[in-house]
């Protein structure tokens, strides 16, 4: 009668260890990086809603809204106003967010009955505009313009 396990036996179940840690790892790395990805998502949705109340109890904000389809905060007098932290970090590179983001809030169908409040957060540099983040915080379609070539975060925009 033998006792114990033979090499074969041995290597075999060092493998289907093996197999099931490096399963186990790639799939943790995949749900860090999606992880972080939305926790971009709401710091930029986080920041559109601190513009719209900003807007909103401002008053000289908005009758000028008022006045045109579309008003432009800048995330520096977000910060300068304590309505978002002064030190806001990009989770995914671990930077501070530019100070001379904007935040465009805009009336979508302003002639129509229909007519409600949009925003997105758009980057200028001299007359190039390019679209950081939409409304729901991803990069993809906001506000008309081209999106953010820069732009690390790869989510795609079939939500």
């Amino acid at each position: 009668m033998k006792k114990g396990f033979t090499l074969l036996e041995l290597l075999a179940v060092i493998a289907v260890i093996a197999l099931i840690g490096g399963v186990s790892i790639s799939m943790f790395s995949t749900s860090t990086d999606t992880s972080s990805e939305e926790d971009l998502a709401n710091k930029f949705k986080e920041i559109q809603e601190a513009a719209i109340v900003y807007v909103d109890l401002n008053d000289s904000w908005l009758s000028s809204f008022t006045n045109g389809n579309e008003i432009y905060v800048r995330l520096g007098e977000l910060q300068n106003t304590n309505y978002i932290s002064g030190n806001i970090k990009d989770p995914l590179t671990g930077t501070d967010f530019p100070s001379d983001y904007l935040i465009k809030i805009y009336k979508v169908n302003p002639e129509e009955s229909n007519s409600y409040v949009d925003s997105c957060i758009i980057s200028k540099v001299g007359s190039d505009t390019k679209c950081i983040a939409n409304s729901d915080g991803y990069a993809c379609e906001c506000c008309d313009y081209e999106l953010n070539n820069t732009n690390n975060m790869n989510i795609g925009c079939n939500y």
